[in-house]
């Protein structure tokens, strides 16, 4: 099975990449030191792939920020 290159992807179109690949995979978000997720709610943020890491044949762990 062929893994696509999804960096510097919106997660969005990373997600639809993956799934039409048959992969699936889990999402770790990098903020900065003293931000939550709960501090971006409400406000209009696009989410990128910047890493990506096979942990087995067909499961990746991705890790984005906000932007």
């Amino acid at each position: 099975m062929e893994i696509p290159q999804i960096l510097a992807l919106p997660l969005d179109e990373a997600v639809r990449r993956l799934e039409a690949a048959g992969c699936t995979y889990e999402v770790q978000t990098l903020l900065p030191p003293r931000a939550s997720e709960a501090d971006f709610e409400g406000r209009e943020v696009r989410r990128y792939v910047v890493r990506q890491q096979q942990l087995s044949a067909n499961r990746l762990a991705l890790t984005i920020v906000y932007r």
